[in-house]
């Protein structure tokens, strides 16, 4: 499905369920922190197994790869529910996820800076 299907159906799920109607921005944004939280927890569990495992304080054939991957799975799934639900806040917002994007990028595209510990750090 291409994204501007998906953000569709999401938008009409949001009304079907009430959503639109009877959210704020901030209900909303605290809905898009639950899920960052979660998908972070998600993230540190699996740094933890990785780690772990680099260290070999856990042999890798001791985490079942159902597990590590399940991991994967809550990750990738975290990422959607974010997504879902800062579509809903832009459309609150009286924009949509495209044009808050293509905002974001225009403010970044000419940034520079360096790599700081894993983390790009902006002049």
């Amino acid at each position: 499905m291409m994204i501007n299907e998906l953000q569709k159906n999401v938008l009409k799920w949001a009304e079907d369920k009430g959503i639109l109607s009877k959210a704020t921005l901030l209900t909303q944004i605290n809905k898009t922190q639950e899920e960052l939280t979660e998908t972070r927890d998600a993230i540190v569990r699996l740094d933890e197994i990785d780690m772990d495992m680099f260290m070999t304080i856990i042999p890798e054939d001791a985490i079942p790869a159902v597990y590590r991957d399940s991991m994967l799975d809550e990750i990738t799934d975290g990422i959607g529910d974010q997504l879902v639900t800062l579509i809903i806040l832009a459309e609150l917002h009286g924009s949509n996820i495209t044009e808050c994007l293509e905002y974001a990028y225009n403010e970044i595209k000419n940034r520079t800076g360096e790599m700081v510990n894993g983390t790009f750090v902006k002049d």
